[in-house]
């Protein structure tokens, strides 16, 4: 009975482990540019050195180990990050996921990325509408205007003017600024392996119970 029923504690463990959080938190502001007052078009405002990038994003399953560039954006199921201005929420009318790829070290821990969010000031998504632009562990933008589109809703190339302000902070490559709920095992030590299909861990789960009924079953009608 105890057998069963620790099986079936880590087999439940382990389905709910399935999904991971990736958490960041990057450093001041070093450089940064204001925009010209009084705010010539659009919504103004500017960055301060006591200003930092951080946020998190969730996954699906937990990133896999030595990876370079991968495209992550298909595995986050939620996001919400903040620049000090502007927040990029992943529920938000106006945000959008740009761009999101990782390099991960041997345990699975981001050590470098190219994740870029955008928020446009209006509804409308095009050519000569302004938005703020947040590239992780890079830099924050607000108020630029938007030159060209990828998509309909996601713009490739920007200009900036008096109305726009910046501010520029990263850590160099490597582990520093990201956190996860993953746990990191040392070389050698136990850890555990997610599989391909969690539903499968779900009923691996359900049919270890039935186990379990029936043994105690078993058991009471012996006595």
């Amino acid at each position: 009975m105890k057998k069963y029923l620790a099986l079936l504690a880590a087999a439940l463990l382990q389905t709910g482990a399935w999904a991971a959080t990736y958490t960041f938190a990057g450093p001041t502001y070093t450089s940064l540019q204001d925009y010209s007052a009084p705010c010539a078009v659009g919504t103004c405002a500017n960055f301060n050195a006591a200003m930092q990038q951080t946020g998190h994003f969730t996954t699906s399953q937990p990133l896999p180990p030595n990876q370079s560039s991968l495209d992550i954006a298909p595995l986050i199921t939620w996001y919400d990050f903040n620049d000090g201005v502007t927040s990029y929420t992943m529920n938000g009318l106006n945000t959008r996921l740009a761009m999101a790829k990782v390099s991960t070290d041997a345990a699975g821990q981001i050590v470098d990325t190219d994740i870029v969010f955008q928020w446009w000031q209006t509804g409308s998504h095009g050519v000569g509408d302004r938005l703020s632009y947040m590239s992780v562990n890079f830099a924050s933008y607000f108020n630029r205007t938007c030159t060209s589109l990828e998509s309909p809703d996601v713009c490739n190339t920007f200009g900036d003017d008096s109305a726009a302000s910046h501010g520029f902070a990263h850590f160099a490559e490597g582990s520093d600024g990201w956190t996860s709920d993953v746990p990191v095992v040392a070389p050698g030590g136990p850890q555990s392996v997610p599989v391909d299909n969690p539903f499968a861990l779900a009923l691996t789960a359900a049919g270890l119970l039935g186990l379990a009924l029936r043994a105690r079953q078993k058991l009471l009608f012996k006595t």
